[in-house]
């Protein structure tokens, strides 16, 4: 192998290498979003059963 041989080998590693992070740093930022949303249809899901409920305060005196 020549030093054209290896320097096309090592920039296509690193460029690999590059996508690979990107592609990472992707996938987390989808799972927390993913994560996010799952929190907030809980939560509507929730209320859903009970909308009236800690929102009126009933006093007989």
């Amino acid at each position: 192998m020549d030093i054209q041989g290896l320097s096309l080998a090592s920039t296509v590693l690193s460029n690999a290498n590059v996508q690979s992070s990107v592609g990472m740093a992707m996938l987390n930022k989808a799972m927390d979003t993913q994560e996010a949303n799952g929190e907030a249809l809980a939560s509507m899901l929730e209320r859903s059963v009970n909308p009236m409920v800690g929102q009126n305060i009933d006093i007989r005196i």
